[in-house]
């Protein structure tokens, strides 16, 4: 289920940028879904998965954690992706802010300390893996949103926000089993509230 909240989200923010020209691929070497290649979702709902698993390996999971909360999470993060294909061709400087503020929000709302980790992770490998992908001609950024090595400032934010999310959408699948079904480091280890 992470894996393909994860790749119907990425679907919907890509969708976002190529429509506006925030960015365009260079390939057609395989099978497009919507706007994108198929790879794209792929990567991002396997990353959902990878970080969601990362959380579960730090301790003092939430029980308090809902589904609605998971579904602000997601919301906001589709939200700001498309706010980056909406503002792509603005100054740096404010863009990044706007998208900067609205990931510190998510994490202050719906995060915890490991998510902030989480949030790092993902803010440090996405935009790196992207920079590889433009560097390699897979595709490229609009010149007014190319100022991080290729790729746009933006999305170190987006991406801390996205992995704050993913976390929380991990500790909820640990929230909603059955205590005898959890493992029992998960049942010790437990805690409550957000740091």
């Amino acid at each position: 289920m992470l894996f393909t909240l994860g790749g119907i989200a990425a679907l919907i923010g890509d969708h976002s940028h190529v429509a506006t020209g925030t960015t365009a691929y260079d390939t057609d070497a395989v099978p497009f879904i919507w706007s994108s290649p198929i790879w794209f979702p792929v990567l991002v709902g396997g990353a959902t998965v990878i970080l969601a698993e990362l959380r579960l390996h730090f301790p003092a999971l939430r029980d308090g954690v809902s589904a609605r909360q998971a579904v602000a999470g997601v919301a906001a993060v589709v939200g700001l992706y498309v706010t980056t294909a909406l503002v792509h061709d603005g100054p740096v400087v404010p863009v990044t802010a706007l998208i900067a503020a609205g990931a510190v929000i998510v994490w202050c709302v719906l995060g915890d300390g490991p998510a902030a980790v989480c949030g790092a992770v993902i803010a440090v490998v996405g935009p790196a893996v992207e920079i590889a992908l433009v560097h390699l001609d897979v595709f490229a950024y609009h010149p007014d949103a190319d100022q991080l090595f290729g790729v746009g400032p933006f999305l170190v934010p987006l991406y801390f926000a996205f992995g704050v999310v993913a976390a929380l959408l991990g500790e909820l699948t640990v929230a909603r089993r059955p205590v005898d079904a959890r493992p029992v480091c998960d049942t010790v280890s437990r805690g409550s509230g957000a740091d």
